[in-house]
């Protein structure tokens, strides 16, 4: 079927490529990566290239996929629509895809390092050029969700420029740590030093110029990540130095100011000041703090849930209604499907020589997104696949 392809290690680059990228001219309806759902489409074929079962793989995707599908159709009938659970079982078979591709192929650090690296500056070079179109007046390449009023807030290879933000930063940890796993250095300071900084600057460039206050955020988790522990105090110490430098740059631009504000409005959990402050990033939280409210657990909505888009419009916000946020799972489909899913992801996502930032990639991008339907969550779940592929020894013996 794929002549033209005779290498696994090709395959599993072309399924994470698919994953990290939404380009503009593929977005249909609701912002669905239309390009992406063709290659779901062919996902089953490789099901027969390559016969082999991966139990902790396929039992929780199988189970929730049927459990979706029984409990519907039981319980809420009147819900049923065979689309939207197809196209929640074809994000699971995608992922099985991959996972069986990768446990074939002979894909090296090497090779993962190679990939997020031209990830990276394919992501930076785009959004130059978007720049360059926004200061010439031409018309703007690979433009979506864009707002004339914010000219410089600009989406780069994925929908919207917070989704960029967060691809971004998972591709620049996972760099930074494939390249101490090849090195063997462990201190931060020196391998920067030896790291391509083209890469640095194919990072940083788009974090700090396409207006995104996420971006900011992220910098900021990323940064504490590789501070060594001695340093803290030390650079605690700076901090209270630059304290005056801080409160100038946040009330002077725009973006840094709109991240504060809403730091401080979810430490208050308070849902109107979080809309207030940046609806982009409250439709991301506000959800889920109303889904908490409205899950129950003893009863048969909570255990088997209301239906196939039973959450649909739960928490109107301003110009857009959103579901249940994390709880989407589990208003829709029960505490069962829900608990399976975020089981599954962390069981993907938790490094154990790494387990503070993978259990914050895992809250952040797995479980604050929701849903099965979200590019983000499927792209966060084969990058920390192939990482953990390329550096623990016999990993795909023990998926088996």
């Amino acid at each position: 079927m794929f002549p033209f392809i005779k290498s696994p290690n090709t395959l599993v680059n072309i399924f994470i490529i698919l994953l990290a990228v939404a380009p503009a001219f593929a977005l249909g309806e609701g912002n669905k990566n239309l390009l992406l759902i063709g290659a779901m489409c062919f996902s089953p074929y490789f099901f027969i290239k390559y016969p082999v079962i991966l139990p902790k793989i396929d039992i929780p995707l199988i189970s929730i996929c049927l459990m979706m599908i029984i409990f519907t159709i039981v319980f809420h009938p009147e819900t049923l629509r065979w689309s939207t659970l197809m196209y929640s079982c074809l994000f699971c078979m995608f992922f099985m895809s991959f996972a069986r591709v990768l446990s074939f192929s002979d894909y090296r650090a090497d090779d993962f390092a190679k990939l997020i690296k031209w990830l990276l500056y394919a992501y930076c070079i785009t959004l130059m050029i978007q720049q360059f179109c926004v200061l010439t007046g031409l018309p703007i390449f690979n433009l979506s969700n864009y707002n004339p009023r914010e000219p410089w807030k600009l989406n780069s290879l994925m929908a919207e420029p917070s989704h960029t933000a967060r691809v971004q930063t998972l591709l620049m940890f996972f760099y930074i740590n494939i390249q101490m796993y090849i090195t063997d250095i462990k201190d931060i300071k020196k391998l920067l030093l030896q790291t391509n900084k083209k890469v640095i600057a194919a990072f940083l460039y788009p974090i700090f110029t396409m207006g995104s206050g996420t971006g900011f955020l992220l910098l900021f988790i990323l940064l504490l990540r590789f501070i060594p522990k001695k340093q803290v105090i030390s650079l605690f110490i700076v901090g209270l130095l630059l304290t005056p430098a801080i409160i100038y740059v946040i009330s002077t631009n725009d973006t840094a100011k709109r991240t504060a504000d809403f730091v401080v409005a979810i430490a208050d959990f308070d849902e109107k000041q979080l809309i207030k402050k940046d609806l982009s990033a409250a439709i991301r939280i506000v959800p889920t703090l109303h889904g908490a409210k409205k899950v129950t657990i003893f009863t048969k909505d909570g255990l088997f849930g209301k239906g196939v888009d039973a959450d649909a419009g739960l928490t109107p916000l301003p110009s857009v209604d959103c579901g249940a946020g994390s709880f989407s799972i589990w208003y829709n489909f029960g505490i069962f499907s829900a608990i399976i899913f975020w089981s599954f992801t962390l069981f993907i996502c938790f490094l154990r020589n790494d387990m503070v930032m993978s259990c914050f990639f895992w809250l952040f991008l797995c479980f604050f997104y929701g849903g099965l339907n979200i590019q983000i969550i499927w792209f966060t779940l084969a990058l920390f696949l192939s990482y953990k592929y390329v550096t623990i020894k016999d990993y795909a013996r023990n998926l088996g």
